[in-house]
């Protein structure tokens, strides 16, 4: 079907834009030259570029720069914008020209052709509002891109905190349930010292918990806004007192307490703020995939491993192995740390990139950024309903793996030695029999004492060592 087409003008000459269309001459050029991944922006990208349009056509408007009839209409079609009225116009490729024109330009050209709509005149005639001069004021895709992504990535965190924060809750519920339990310590993968299955868990919420604090932290940073710098930071084209209102449109639109950026050419330039950002979501992931590997060890199984624990099954394991389950989830989990860790790659050379005045790069940062938080979201809330909750210990098997260990040596060596305890930890395994049976064997304590020292119960906390007992034969 042949498409109906208007002709559109700009320094390159004319060319033909979908007569429906929204959007205009830029985004035209960009959606034929642009064919890459097929990956377009985030949705929280999408709303926050909507809002920073918003809050320079409040701003804007306060400072009378704009007419009070030009400014209704603008505010219009930004809201509509923000509520994702125009998403199928909204489809430029991630991959695309440096800093992020194309989004910042199909953003101007859609709420500008709404605009003009409003003011019953047709879409690309730009007879009242115009992208450049209206929409755009007091703006560049330099200022605009950073601070809607900055906007985008505090939006988008506020879910992923609410997951990460039910995932520590899990863990914890777990960890009391387990607290019990006594089990046999690995370090180097290899028996070591007694630990309860609780304290296992308490240690992952705990981890968590740490690197949701290092999140909130580089949270900080991604309140201080570059808004109104413009093209590289020196406020080119803005009303002196621009800066300070947007901030507190923007301020007032989400709530977040943003505050002007001290050097507007910096914020230009560096996005320092954007891989802080990333760098806590990859210690995120680092911790969690830990977790993940940690929880399939234990489920090792269900005959000829660990078998510790036991995950929920989650689906049948293989199309060839009747029976045979696999921990899914836990290996979904193994995938979504990779990525992050990955992505936290590209917007490290996303930041060091820029050079001079810009950082061009900004669009591969959002799109890296935001798919970070948006697996991490999905991929906990996933982890603690499908995984975590369902946790169960198996009890004997816990009781068969520790007493035949010979975790408890440690407690030993204060009453006899490092060197001591090695030699009969090694007769022990030369003669296949429990430590306690070898130790019995050699009259070395009284049975209550001997029972007393080899207390697990005492061995998973500090605990005030008695006087020490000097056996009668060695």
């Amino acid at each position: 079907m042949k498409i109906t087409t208007r002709t559109e003008s700009d320094a390159l000459g004319t060319i033909s834009v979908p007569k429906n269309a929204y959007y205009g001459s830029f985004t035209t050029r960009a959606l034929a030259n642009f064919q890459i991944s097929g990956l377009t922006a985030p949705k929280y990208f999408r709303q926050s570029l909507g809002i920073v349009k918003l809050a320079s056509c409040q701003a804007n408007a306060e400072l009378n720069q704009i007419q009070k009839k030009e400014a209704k209409a603008i505010d219009q079609a930004a809201h509509e914008f923000i509520n994702g009225k125009f998403d199928a116009e909204f489809q430029i490729d991630i991959f695309q020209a440096g800093a992020g024109t194309p989004y910042n330009m199909n953003a101007n050209e859609i709420i500008a052709n709404r605009a003009n709509e409003i003011l019953k005149a047709p879409k690309g005639s730009y007879q009242f509002i115009h992208p450049n001069n209206h929409v755009n004021m007091s703006q560049s895709s330099n200022d605009v891109i950073p601070t809607a992504i900055r906007l985008a990535t505090l939006m988008a965190l506020k879910t992923l905190k609410i997951e990460a924060k039910k995932t520590i809750l899990a863990l914890k519920k777990k960890g009391t349930q387990f607290k019990t339990i006594i089990k046999v310590g690995r370090t180097h993968l290899e028996d070591a010292v007694p630990i309860s299955l609780g304290q296992e868990f308490m240690a992952y919420a705990s981890a968590i918990t740490t690197t949701l604090k290092t999140l909130e932290e580089s949270e900080k940073d991604l309140l201080t806004l570059g808004i109104g710098g413009t093209a590289i930071g020196t406020g080119i084209n803005t009303h002196p007192l621009f800066q300070k209102t947007i901030v507190s449109k923007l301020t007032n639109l989400t709530h977040f307490k943003f505050k002007p950026a001290s050097n507007l050419i910096e914020t230009t330039h560096s996005m320092a703020s954007l891989l802080k950002a990333s760098s806590a979501l990859r210690a995120m992931a680092v911790e969690i995939n830990r977790i993940a590997n940690d929880l399939r060890l234990l489920n090792m199984g269900p005959k000829a491993g660990i078998a510790e624990i036991t995950l929920p099954e989650a689906e049948p394991g293989s199309s060839i192995m009747p029976g045979k389950v696999n921990p899914s989830i836990a290996e979904c989990m193994n995938m979504i740390c990779f990525q992050v860790i990955a992505n936290d790659q590209a917007v490290s050379l996303g930041a060091q990139g820029g050079q001079l005045e810009l950082n061009w790069f900004t669009p591969l940062i959002m799109w890296n950024l935001l798919f970070s938080i948006q697996i991490l979201t999905n991929g906990l809330s996933m982890f603690h309903q499908d995984c975590i909750d369902g946790i169960k210990a198996n009890s004997s098997q816990i009781n068969h793996l520790f007493e035949h260990s010979l975790v408890t040596a440690t407690a030993l060596a204060p009453y006899l030695g490092y060197h001591q305890v090695a030699l009969l930890v090694k007769e022990a395994l030369k003669a296949k029999k429990p430590l306690r049976e070898i130790i019995q064997s050699k009259n070395l304590f009284p049975p209550a004492k001997l029972t007393a020292i080899l207390s697990p119960d005492k061995m998973i906390h500090p605990t005030l060592l008695p006087p020490k007992y000097t056996p009668s034969l060695l």
